[in-house]
């Protein structure tokens, strides 16, 4: 339990077909006081009514589910439940499974070998409103958002406007919207404004996919 005038724990909802994956994850996070995993599901449909139930911050989950794909689920706990922020943690490399899981509302992928340290981070990270991507999948996910071969990522990001693109710099090095605000001088919501601004002019919906493409367009230019 959280002591008085402490932070509340990070409720966590685990969506695995394992179970021992599931004992595994809880014995990696039970001992940390700042998370709480409070369910678990070993299906989609269990994990989206579990999520709707019981309202964690945090979903980790699986792609590979015995009833419908990992994406699914994804998708039907953002529509039901936008607070939440899912992170999929998953065996799976394919780059076409990155792709999916974020345009699927993912907040991060993040791979099954990593240590307990990696993945308590990760969820640190995640419920900071930042995204998470396995850096042994970065090249991956810098190809695949790009949006059409006529238009470059360094064309992308030139379109947008100066403070635009610093705006989309300092979202790359992982800060918050607060964080960014105070480094430009601006409010929250004016920050929010202009990621939904830019999100719009890239065709994008994802921080994730403006880091990629943001990090594309500087190798693009060496």
């Amino acid at each position: 339990m959280s002591t008085p005038g402490s932070a509340s724990p990070l409720r966590i909802l685990l969506v695995d077909d394992s179970p021992l994956i599931r004992l595994g994850l809880r014995a990696a996070l039970e001992g940390r006081t700042d998370m709480q995993i409070v369910g678990e599901a070993g299906t989609a449909a269990e994990g989206v009514a579990a999520a709707e139930r019981l309202k964690p911050a945090i979903v980790l989950l699986d792609l590979r589910l015995p009833d419908k794909p990992g994406f699914a689920a994804c998708r039907e706990i953002v529509q039901r439940l936008p607070s939440a922020r899912v992170l999929i943690l998953t065996s799976s490399t394919d780059e076409r499974n990155v792709q999916q899981a974020i345009t699927a509302g993912a907040y991060g992928y993040l791979l099954k070998e990593n240590d307990s340290a990696t993945l308590a981070n990760a969820i640190l990270h995640v419920a900071a409103g930042r995204s998470v991507l396995d850096p042994s999948l970065a090249n991956q996910v810098v190809r695949l958002v790009q949006r059409g071969p006529e238009l470059s990522a360094v064309d992308k990001i030139k379109a947008l406007s100066f403070q635009e693109q610093r705006v989309v710099a300092l979202l790359t090095e992982g800060r918050t919207n607060k964080e960014i605000g105070d480094k430009l001088g601006l409010t929250e919501k004016t920050v929010k404004n202009y990621l939904a601004t830019i999100f719009d002019k890239l065709g994008i919906a994802r921080r994730a996919q403006a880091a990629a493409l943001y990090t594309e367009a500087q190798r693009e230019s060496l």
